[in-house]
């Protein structure tokens, strides 16, 4: 019981990087797709067992901007959670993706409310600040799944607008305050995921699409995502912290990023081969960040035996 206690938070950065991972393999094969969305339910529901068992904990951690940004990682596991149970249990899905839509727009009034009205402090301003405010967009990138194609605009509209006002903030803080923590480095990594999850929601909502304004997107995202990608280099000696969670998702979404231009946009020999070797890279840190939290859970149970 008490690894479901320590079990931190961040680790939903890791369940939304499986379901979504999940989503990327099925091409290659359905089953690809059941393993990981399995992975990821399984840590989904320790991580709800801990919200029930242990909420003076949540509590006490959301009192971090950090974790408490972080945390935005649940509510979008939920709604790409939804998009497995749907087309089986259309109204369960419908209600798990309005659940993990209402949570998220909860976190955004309330973090606002904290940690940018009342308690604002640009040192601890991080790219999982984009997790809050820009996270939003999964709404539009699941809402489809569900029949729902009048708001889901409206979901990719606010995490545009949000990208628009935060991103100048947080480039301004990692400019001015470059000194990070380890723990927080691996933070640096959400960068390629801004772009990528805006192209993913604009794709799956946009009644027409404009191919110049998917490109132009699309090359923000390439030269962030060479950003993350030598930053996740010169993090390799860093020792394992939760916020390892941010080296899973925003690759993954990246390769989604890259699938939606081959199959809506331009399909040719330079787009798929970006696609197939985003896709190995986002499989290897995904499942090198499992291993790396399944030890330390390890570690954490073979110190609760001795004492």
């Amino acid at each position: 019981m008490n690894i479901i206690q320590r079990l931190p938070i961040p680790v939903s950065g890791l369940i939304l990087a499986l379901f979504s991972l999940g989503n990327l393999l099925q091409d290659i094969h359905p089953y690809l797709r059941y393993v990981f969305g399995f992975i990821g339910a399984v840590f989904l529901v320790l991580m709800v067992l801990k919200v029930f068992l242990y909420p003076d904990s949540i509590k006490n951690d959301f009192n971090n901007p950090v974790i408490l940004s972080s945390s935005g990682t649940f509510s979008m596991s939920l709604m790409v959670l939804s998009t497995y149970i749907s087309p089986n249990l259309s109204f369960f899905g419908y209600a798990i993706w309005i659940l993990g839509l209402c949570l998220h727009i909860l976190l955004m009034i309330y973090f606002t409310y904290r940690f940018v009205i009342r308690d604002f402090d640009i040192n601890t301003v991080y790219p999982s600040y984009w997790i809050v405010y820009v996270g939003i967009t999964m709404g539009a990138i699941t809402a489809n799944v569900h029949g729902i194609n009048q708001i889901d605009f409206l979901f990719f509209t606010i995490g545009f607008i949000s990208m628009l006002i935060t991103t100048p903030v947080i480039i301004y803080r990692y400019i001015k305050y470059p000194e990070i923590p380890d723990m927080n480095k691996p933070l640096t990594c959400i960068y390629t995921a801004l772009f990528s999850i805006l192209i993913v929601g604009y794709l799956n909502s946009a009644e027409t699409i404009s191919n110049t304004f998917v490109i132009i997107l699309y090359i923000l995202s390439c030269i962030f995502y060479l950003f993350a990608l030598y930053k996740l280099v010169t993090f390799r000696n860093i020792e394992f912290y939760p916020s390892f969670s941010a080296f899973t998702f925003p690759f993954v979404i990246s390769a989604l990023a890259t699938k939606g231009i081959v199959t809506k946009i331009s399909s040719n020999l330079i787009t798929t081969n970006i696609l197939t070797i985003e896709t190995i890279i986002a499989t290897v840190l995904v499942v090198y960040v499992l291993i790396k939290y399944l030890k330390f859970l390890k570690i954490v149970k073979r110190r609760i035996n001795s004492t």
